[in-house]
């Protein structure tokens, strides 16, 4: 692959920013159309959320299909796991789960994995 100019730099950062916030999003509006247990499960098909939640998923996998051709795979998929990052700060905000030591240690790796991704340039 040929190296990314400044402009692609940006570009491939904003749409791995929006594409992992997205796909964490989504899970969140799945979790909200879900009837929990013992609920009726057809009962989540007329949920907005559940549709919202599906649509956010097929954003989030377009813009996937950007990075997909401006970085190489090995690269994407380990970026992408910035969406348990995302998810963590949402689940906080949206749902009150708690934000506990081990899961800042595990944010802390996962930064870590993706700075040593993105570094290493895929090789």
């Amino acid at each position: 692959m040929t190296p990314l100019s400044t402009k692609d730099i940006i570009i491939v950062v904003v749409v791995l920013l929006t594409s992992t916030f997205i796909s964490s999003l989504a899970s969140y509006f799945l979790k909200k159309s879900s009837p929990g247990e013992g609920g009726n499960k057809l009962r989540m098909l007329i949920s907005p959320f559940f549709y919202l939640g599906g649509i956010m998923y097929v954003i989030a996998a377009g813009e996937n299909i950007i990075l997909l051709k401006m970085l190489p795979y090995a690269m994407v998929l380990p970026l992408g796991s910035l969406t348990y990052i995302w998810t963590m700060f949402l689940s906080n905000r949206l749902l009150g789960e708690k934000i506990t030591k081990k899961k800042i240690l595990g944010m802390c790796i996962i930064i870590i994995g993706v700075v040593l991704v993105a570094y290493g340039k895929g090789k």
